[in-house]
């Protein structure tokens, strides 16, 4: 969702009740446009393989939090994956955490580099030829995991398709997917929902954040609530069909209890330094149901990070660009006020 998604919130990892924007089980009609003779890059994914050692009755030992990450993130982007490759990076004193957020080879990081140079370069030409065809055109995203471009239309797929290509003047990493509703469309659904969201609070709800879902050709509304009937009541208000319009409950209404924030300092010991961007904030609540923190919070030595929380007691580490926890302490939220939490970084 972009485009002036309105939000409070974007951490919040819980059960969703759903109602509305189905996608068919059959797949939309697709059009491909790749260079010929294209072969699998170094960096697809391969599986890992098997240890012919290991005994089928030992649990496997948990991989650290980094490498962990490491493996889910690759498999997002489309970059090798197996546990041996993390790990002989994760050693690599060249290895670096840019232009993503865990560690890369020099010639990783100027491959995905330089495919993110070529995505742009077909995404603007999707977009300055969609301005031109906006009763027809569905949005654009790019598809990382397979290395493509997917622009959407609601018909004349073959006539896009060929257009796009005329203004690039070349092949390209490019698939095309029916759809629909067009763009403009979910996107004045989403401006009119902006602005006539807060009688969703005589339904016991809170708005939460609205917004477009290109992939899945729909506009969202997700609340906070504990009312079960609140998203079939939102789309009855809305008169929207549910394959247009998806409204997400928390199931939970916690933004609707009562908040306070952590403020949270650093005390940085010599040659000590955040990594770019600051540590970031991880809040990890003493019970269920708790909430606090956004995606987007960090420390930096100077600076206080106002970080909002439900009431409750917190546990707050700070992680470095690895994910490892590099600092701690421990706060008690009181609704409406603010809670001073200094953390230490050795």
């Amino acid at each position: 969702m972009d485009r002036g998604v309105w939000r409070l919130g974007l951490a919040l990892v819980m059960a969703l009740a759903v109602v509305g924007c189905s996608r068919s089980a059959a797949p939309a009609p697709t059009v491909s446009a790749t260079a010929p003779g294209a072969t699998a890059s170094a960096g697809a994914v391969a599986p890992a393989a098997a240890d012919p050692g290991a005994s089928a009755s030992a649990p496997a030992a948990p991989l650290p939090s980094a490498i962990a990450y490491a493996i889910h993130q690759r498999e997002v982007f489309g970059l090798r994956a197996d546990l041996a490759w993390v790990e002989q990076v994760a050693a690599d004193p060249t290895a670096r955490t840019f232009p993503l957020d865990f560690l890369m080879t020099p010639d990783e990081a100027a491959g995905f580099e330089a495919r993110q140079a070529s995505f742009d370069e077909v995404a603007a030409a999707v977009q300055a030829y969609a301005a031109t065809v906006p009763d027809e055109f569905g949005g654009v995203y790019l598809d990382q995991q397979n290395g493509r471009v997917v622009a959407q239309f609601t018909a004349h797929l073959e006539r896009h398709r060929q257009a796009i290509l005329n203004r690039l003047g070349k092949a390209a990493p490019l698939v095309l997917e029916q759809v629909t509703y067009t763009e403009a469309d979910l996107r004045a659904l989403q401006d009119r929902i902006t602005a006539d969201m807060g009688w969703v609070k005589s339904i016991n709800a809170a708005p939460t954040s609205v917004g477009v879902d290109t992939i899945k050709n729909c506009t969202v509304f997700t609340i906070s609530s504990t009312n079960p009937d609140a998203p079939a009541l939102i789309l009855a208000h809305y008169g929207q069909p549910t394959g247009k319009l998806r409204v997400e409950s928390d199931g939970t209404g916690i933004y609707l209890m009562p908040r306070g924030w952590v403020d949270v300092s650093v005390k940085v010991a010599r040659g000590a330094s955040p990594p770019p961007g600051g540590w970031e904030i991880d809040l990890v609540g003493d019970g269920p149901g708790l909430w606090g923190g956004e995606v987007g919070w960090a420390a930096v030595p100077g600076v206080v990070a106002k970080v909002p929380a439900t009431v409750g007691g917190w546990t707050v580490n700070l992680l470095d660009d690895q994910r490892q926890a590099i600092g701690t302490g421990h706060a008690s939220v009181v609704a409406g006020k603010h809670v001073k939490l200094v953390i230490q970084v050795p």
